[in-house]
């Protein structure tokens, strides 16, 4: 007896039940790949062979792509298995699908169709106030809407929390690709400054209404209207650094009545204006700032609302007579000093002839 192994040859029978074996699980495989098909959407209209041949797919639109059978049902294999289908010459396993999915295509455009229906809610939602119809810079339809805040701007007119969005797809969103951050871009730059939150926070607190729409600038200068209803104004910085928001309500631009009418004066200029007090301080300003040394008339004490009628009177009747102010709007050339006095004199004299308005420097 030979010590070498023989290995008997395969029957008939044994060849003819392997065949059948292959055939039948090749069967259910392509059975199992025209199911999976069907339920995307697509139609087979190419002869079906083997589990590496390329198969053309038509979804109802017309769209057509191209795969294998084990590529569309096991895409890991059938990126080593299946070779480059004839006619697409120097194309690698990303010029077609690596696995079988909807036509995309069309399910892009259900998603488009179902975000346009829904931008209403999503405007809802969000706070945006639709002002007018607008196109987005890729040429989808947008609308120019309006913040809860304030801020105008362009959206694009789809919802981008619609389930089923076809990933990789841009649509000139500014809120990521699950739409969850807030629209308004001015809006979340404000949000990332730590003092502009604070100022919000401050004055939902305080119940004080912002009425201008914050940019994200915190040196901007915004009106506010508190639960006392006083109308007023202040720069974010500046409000930050008081207990309260409201100007008035904080004391911070409680200025007194002006009781001083004075004018000042020097070889340039000269300068009629009201001041409080006893005036001095402004006048240490003026010298200071300007040079404006000579001081022709300082009248304090006066009763209220006696200091802006002279003023308005004098600057009414330097006005009338073609006499323009050379610097600021009170700072005037000093060839008009005997006009100045002339027309701030005459009033006293006329409206109050009784106060010892002549007490002057």
């Amino acid at each position: 007896m030979s010590d070498d192994t023989q290995t008997a040859a395969p029957s008939v029978e044994d060849r003819l039940r392997s065949s059948r074996l292959l055939a039948r699980a090749e069967g259910a495989v392509m059975a199992l790949f025209t199911t999976q098909a069907y339920e995307l959407g697509w139609t087979v209209r190419s002869e079906l062979g083997g589990v590496l041949d390329h198969v053309t797919l038509f979804c109802a639109a017309g769209h057509s792509i191209q795969i294998t059978p084990v590529s569309a049902l096991h895409p890991e294999l059938g990126s080593t298995l299946v070779q480059t289908p004839p006619g697409m010459v120097n194309v690698g396993p990303a010029g077609w699908p690596a696995a079988l999915a909807k036509c995309e295509p069309c399910a892009r455009k259900q998603w488009e169709e179902a975000a346009r229906a829904s931008f209403a809610d999503y405007a809802i939602e969000t706070d945006l106030r639709i002002l007018a119809d607008a196109t987005s810079p890729s040429g989808y339809p947008a609308k120019k809407v309006r913040c809860l805040h304030g801020h105008e701007f362009t959206v694009t007119a789809m919802n981008p929390r619609t389930p089923g969005r076809v990933p990789g797809v841009t649509y000139d969103f500014a809120t990521g690709f699950d739409g969850a951050a807030d629209p308004c871009a001015t809006c979340r730059g404000i949000s990332q400054t730590p003092k502009l939150v604070e100022f919000r926070r401050r004055a939902r607190e305080q119940s004080v209404m912002i009425l201008d729409a914050m940019s994200n600038y915190v040196g901007q200068t915004v009106r506010l209207c508190c639960i006392a209803g006083h109308l007023t104004s202040a720069s974010i910085n500046a409000g930050l650094k008081r207990e309260l928001l409201c100007v008035r309500c904080s004391g911070a631009a409680v200025r007194p009545e002006p009781t001083v009418y004075y004018v000042v004066t020097d070889e340039a200029m000269v300068k009629p204006g009201i001041s409080s007090g006893d005036g001095q301080g402004r006048l240490d300003t003026h010298r200071s700032q300007h040079g404006l040394g000579q001081v022709r008339r300082l009248i304090t004490d006066l009763p209220l609302g006696a200091a802006r009628d002279v003023e308005r009177h004098v600057l009414n009747g330097l006005a009338s007579q073609g006499i323009r102010p050379m610097m600021g709007s009170e700072y005037f050339d000093a060839a008009h000093i005997d006009k100045v006095l002339e027309l701030a004199d005459g009033w006293f004299a006329e409206n109050l002839p009784d106060f010892p308005w002549a007490l002057s420097a």
